[in-house]
Parts: C-alpha cells; structure tokens; sequence
C-alpha cells in the first residue's frame, strides 16, 4: 500500500510538472506523457482538481498558478459558492424561490440578502443553514436520500406541484444543447422539472464549467426554458455562444 501511496503521488507530482512546463494539456497527453491509462490520469486529475492544483476546462486542464494554501475550500466548492452568491443576486425581496437538491442551488440561500423569502426546497441541507429569521422556508417532506439528503417521492412532488415560485434556481449533474438539463438521479428528474414548470418569473441554471457540455442519464428540461446561465470563466466560450442562442442570459463569475 505503501508503495502504492508513493507512485500515485509521484505520478501527480509529474502531472503537475508537464503542465507547469506545457501551460495546458489534454487527457489523453498526459496519459501518454506519462505512459498510464487515460482512465488512471482522470481519476488523479479528479483528486488535484479537489485540492485546486489544477483547473479543468472542456477538453483539457491547466496548472493553478492563482492556488493558494489559505483556500478555505477546495477549487470546485470555491466555485460552486461563487456561483451561488451570485445567483443570490436574483433573488428579491418577497420573492417565492424553489431550490433543489443543489449545493450550488444551496449556496444562493446562503449568501442572499433579499429577506421576507418564502423558500421551497428537497434539500434537508437547508435547515443546516443560519436562515433569516423574517424568512419562511419550506421543506417538501418525502422519502429523505442519504447521503445527498434529498427528499423525493410522491410526497415531495405533490408539494412542489401545488405551489408556485417567482424564482427558482437549479443545479444539475450536465448541460447541453441537444440533451437540455440533465441528472444523474432519477427521482429527482421529476421534482426540479415540476418545480421548473411552478415557476412563473425567472429560471436560473447554475453549473460549473465541469457539468457544461455534458450530458447525464435523466432528463430534466430544454436548455431554452431558463431564463438565465450561471457559470464560471473557465465554461467553454464556443459552447456558451451557442446556448445564448437559445434566449439564454449567459452569466460567467471570475476572479477565482
């Protein structure tokens, strides 16, 4: 095990070294760079990413010159916060809002500064939060899945399906222009689709450069029924441009 322990970290070591020398490389280069298997180098890629060494974009990765030891979060949780916050910005005062089972979703509950709220959620995460006490939030109840603590079911559904929201904001596990919005968990397929079709105002999609061009096992909705994109700098540009074709306002955070 030792010696496992040892060659995983001298491989990362080297992959940090190539792209410190190169400035940016794709998977499959490094997997011949360093004569491993493509699927070895994504799961180390996956690991560096965590500890904000490496920044992923669509179709290669590059060194975290910007990294720095005081990060209180890892590289995609510092994005999915800045992402979160500034979907928050949407968020007015009196608003009705569904959130679903989204940590980014989440996230725009945690730094909004709009107050009177009434929240609809899935996310038994919610009641984790320090929530404003002029603030109505509301859980779905249903069948509670661990470890995401997701509430789903009938129960869930109904309580979505009977209420409507000025807002809403979704996460999800893949966004793309001929897939839509998509997730890798089916019993929440319904629900943010429902809470989708509850909305009578603005529909925000917040997803990380990672999930963009993607594309997961179930369907929630078309691209072109949300109102808004948020992102991050390091979303692929060529796709961004298509999907603002679609009606979409295209907001990207930076300064990560």
């Amino acid at each position: 095990m030792r010696n496992s322990i040892k060659t995983i970290n001298k491989r990362m070591e080297g992959i940090l070294e190539l792209l410190q020398e190169h400035g940016q490389l794709t998977t499959e280069e490094l997997s011949e760079l360093l004569n491993v298997s493509i699927s070895t180098i994504r799961r180390d890629l996956i690991v560096l990413e965590e500890k904000n060494d490496i920044i992923r974009k669509h179709g290669f990765c590059l060194y975290n010159f910007k990294n720095k030891d005081n990060f209180d979060e890892s590289g995609p949780e510092r994005l999915k916060a800045m992402i979160g916050a500034k979907a928050s910005e949407l968020i007015k005062n009196n608003d009705s809002v569904f959130i679903n089972t989204s940590s980014t979703s989440l996230n725009a509950i945690k730094y909004t500064k709009a107050t009177n709220l009434t929240v609809i959620s899935n996310n038994l995460k919610l009641a984790s939060l320090k929530l404003d006490a002029h603030s109505s939030y509301i859980l779905t109840g249903g069948e509670l899945r661990v470890p995401k603590e997701s509430l789903v079911g009938d129960i869930a559904f109904n309580t979505i399906n009977d209420m409507n929201a000025d807002i809403c904001i979704i996460g999800c596990s893949g966004v793309d222009l001929e897939s839509g919005v998509t997730t890798k968990i089916l019993n929440e397929a319904k629900i943010n689709k429902a809470m989708i079709e509850q909305t009578t105002t603005t529909r925000v999609l917040v997803a990380d450069h990672r999930k963009i061009g993607l594309t997961a096992n179930f369907k929630i909705s078309d691209l072109s029924i949300f109102d808004y994109l948020i992102t991050d700098e390091y979303a692929s540009p060529t796709l961004l441009k298509e999907y603002s074709k679609l009606g979409l306002k295209i907001i990207q955070i930076s300064g990560f």
